[in-house]
């Protein structure tokens, strides 16, 4: 039997803090670990690039497919022994990921492991809260952030330090003795509380229809976001019928959860203004931060020359200032109005992509420490106050269905961010290729200068005349492509910029006192 909530001491609550970290970390990481490494798997198991793919979307298919579901689990087996069962279970995939012979078996167990660990970031803030008292809450959730906003920046670092001097089947093993150690501390510390499962509970019908709709919905969704890019979107039969199988899904599926006694995701939860309003934040979140750590090593491998290791050590060195930005943010939630901890946030963050939107050919790894220390700072003043806020305005045993909504739309942004940059840098490419080609002709004065010293100087390394003058044409379409990358890059960090400045005005649906005080039960 665990100590009940309200008698945890404080010493214990370190390691619950721990407990709930490390298995949410294991999430996180897993989500971008492997990206570093796809190249090996890809030669090692003999897929081609399409199909490897699948290794990263198969994993986030089943992630998002158990987000929402997190708090109707947490309620059904009870908190500690979920959140211990997910981890057993993504750990346990783990094992056979890097076991896998095939590319089927991999995705397979890539897939298994996104079912264990989809819940894990949502219901490990819910422990959190169930555990502190509220002036302690930010505190907890700024520990908590530290582990879980780092790991997509570790995560290729980690992937392409063990594909490079291990193997790739090491980015796998690597979680378990992690996952063992986040079982034990689970079950030995964290306490089941408001999240504990009751016989009515557990007697309550499965909401199968429901269950398999949101599957169906969310699966094609995420396809479509993982996979559009590739298959040039409506161009596709694939991806017009994941689609409609999306909108269908998703559309039945909000028609059952709300007409049936017994949800798997009670919908009806959005009516509280400060959830709905973390939701919405939360996606936009998403969307700013998984964008920029998408366009910053495309940027930096594709016209810098930075290897996968390198690009994600430039991106780890600041998000050391992300630890003091949680913990101010942590210090002050208790006793600061919500909305300004937001808007201190967003201007900071606003910083970082308008800061890269300036990038040259010239830039160096000095020009990108100061977009990326905004980055990290904003962090966690848009961290804590998301978590606290929409979910200590909830009872107790709404926490964890109210969790899954706020990170299942952090990690829906996500996708989209990542989607619509790929799309965006595609499309402006061809823009900035046609725009620039009609400003540059053989006939300007300036073209011409420069075809014949580059020419010239090739004459002097030893190029026959032809030679050079093919040399030289082929410098400067090699130049004109490094120019017209170099602005579509510079259009997808303003469209991010741009898209945090637009959600401004969401920081005012939060009310001054959401998360500072526990309401209990009452509503």
């Amino acid at each position: 039997m665990k100590t009940p909530v309200g008698d945890i001491p404080r010493s214990l609550r370190f390691l619950i803090v721990v407990a709930a970290m490390t298995g949410a970390v294991l999430e996180v990481l897993d989500s971008t670990i492997t990206a570093t490494a796809l190249p090996q798997i890809q030669g090692n198991l003999g897929a081609t690039l399409s199909e490897v793919g699948w290794v990263n979307t198969g994993y986030l298919i089943s992630t998002v497919i158990v987000l929402p579901m997190a708090g109707w689990l947490q309620n059904r087996f009870g908190r500690s022994r979920y959140f211990a069962g997910a981890i057993g279970l993504l750990t346990l995939a783990s094992a056979f990921c890097g076991l896998a012979h095939s590319l089927d078996q991999l995705i397979f167990w890539r897939i298994v492991q996104g079912l264990g660990g989809g819940g894990l970031l949502a219901t490990g803030q819910v422990i959190l809260l169930d555990a502190f008292p509220p002036a302690g809450r930010g505190v907890a959730t700024a520990l908590f952030g530290v582990g879980v906003t780092i790991g997509p920046l570790v995560g290729p670092v980690a992937g392409g330090w063990l594909t490079d001097n291990l193997s790739w089947p090491w980015i796998f093993f690597v979680n378990i003795p992690f996952g063992i150690a986040a079982v034990v501390m689970t079950r030995l510390f964290v306490p089941d509380g408001a999240g504990e499962a009751t016989p009515e509970a557990a007697r309550e019908p499965i909401d199968f229809p429901g269950v398999g709709l949101l599957a169906v919905g969310m699966g094609s969704l995420q396809a479509v976001l993982e996979r559009g890019e590739q298959e040039d979107w409506l161009s596709s039969r694939l991806i017009v019928a994941l689609i409609f199988c999306a909108a269908l899904g998703l559309a039945a599926f909000a028609w059952r959860e709300l007409t049936t006694a017994h949800p798997v995701l009670d919908l009806r939860l959005l009516r509280n203004r400060s959830l709905t309003a973390g939701a919405l934040f939360a996606g936009v979140l998403g969307f700013g931060l998984y964008s920029t750590i998408f366009l910053l090593p495309v940027f930096l491998q594709s016209l810098q020359g930075y290897t996968p290791y390198e690009s994600g050590l430039v991106q780890f060195g600041p998000a050391v200032f992300a630890v003091f930005s949680f913990m101010a943010a942590g210090l002050l939630s208790a006793r600061q109005d919500p909305r300004i901890l937001l808007g201190i946030g967003v201007a900071l963050f606003i910083l970082c992509p308008w800061g890269l939107s300036f990038l040259s050919p010239q830039t160096g790894d000095a020009s990108l420490y100061g977009p990326l220390i905004a980055r990290s700072a904003a962090l966690g003043f848009l961290f804590v106050p998301l978590t606290v806020a929409p979910l200590g305005s909830l009872r107790p045993d709404e926490r964890g269905a109210g969790s899954g909504i706020v990170n299942f739309m952090r990690q829906f942004g996500g996708s989209v961010g990542i989607a619509v940059m790929s799309t965006v840098l595609d499309r402006q490419r061809d823009y900035h290729r046609v725009w620039l080609t009609g400003h540059i002709s053989s006939g300007s004065l300036t073209v011409r200068d420069w075809l014949h010293g580059t020419q010239d100087l090739l004459l002097i390394h030893g190029y026959a005349p032809e030679q050079a003058r093919t040399g030289a044409l082929e410098l400067l379409s090699r130049t004109l492509e490094r120019q017209v990358a170099l602005l579509s890059f510079n259009d997808c960090f303003r469209l991010v910029a741009a898209v945090f400045l637009l959600a401004l005005p969401l920081v005012f649906l939060f009310r001054k006192s959401d998360g500072r005080e526990d309401i209990g039960s009452a509503h």
